[in-house]
C-alpha cells in the first residue's frame, strides 16, 4: 500500500511543480514592459510567418500579431488548467475541473491586475475571459483523458 501512496504523492508533486512552472512563465511574460513585450511578440510572429509561410513582411506581422498573442494567452492557460486539474485530481474535497478552472481564473485576474503596475501595460477583462476559456479547455481535456484511461482499464 505504501508504494501506491508514494506514487500518488510523487504524481501530486509533479503536477504542482508543472503548474507552478506554467504560472511562472505567465508571470514572466506579464512582467515585461510594453516595448519589450511587443518586440518579443513581433519577433515570434515573424519567426512563425517565415517558418510556415516563407514570408514575414511588416504588414503580415502587424496583421497576425494580435491573433497570435491571443492564441498564446489561450495556450498558456490551457496548460495551466491541464496541470491544475492533474494536481486537484489528487485530492477528494473539491471537484477537480471546477477547482482547476476557478484557480486559473483567479490567477488570470491577478495577472491582469499585476499588468496594471507594469510600464505601458494595463489589465484587460477580455484577456481574463480568454484565459479562463483556455484553462477550461485544458482542464476538460485532461479530465477526458483520465476518463478514457479509466474506462479502458475497466475493460
Amino acid at each position: 500500500m505504501k508504494t501506491k501512496e508514494n506514487r500518488e504523492r510523487r504524481a501530486l508533486i509533479v503536477w504542482i511543480v508543472l503548474s507552478a512552472a506554467v504560472a511562472a512563465v505567465i508571470f514572466s511574460f506579464s512582467a515585461q514592459p510594453a516595448g519589450q513585450s511587443d518586440a518579443v511578440s513581433k519577433g515570434l510572429v515573424a519567426w512563425i510567418l517565415k517558418t510556415f509561410f516563407s514570408e514575414s513582411s511588416l504588414e503580415l506581422i502587424q496583421r497576425w500579431d494580435t491573433p497570435i498573442r491571443k492564441a498564446a494567452h489561450f495556450t498558456l492557460y490551457f496548460l495551466l488548467g491541464f496541470c491544475l486539474t492533474g494536481a486537484f485530481g489528487h485530492q477528494k474535497r473539491l471537484p477537480k475541473v471546477p477547482a482547476a478552472i476557478g484557480t486559473a481564473g483567479i490567477y488570470a485576474a491577478l495577472d491582469e491586475l499585476h499588468q496594471h503596475f507594469v510600464e505601458g501595460r494595463g489589465p484587460q477583462m477580455r484577456d481574463v475571459l480568454l484565459d479562463v476559456c483556455g484553462a477550461a479547455a485544458g482542464a476538460m481535456c485532461l479530465a477526458l483523458i483520465l476518463y478514457l484511461v479509466s474506462k479502458r482499464k475497466k475493460t
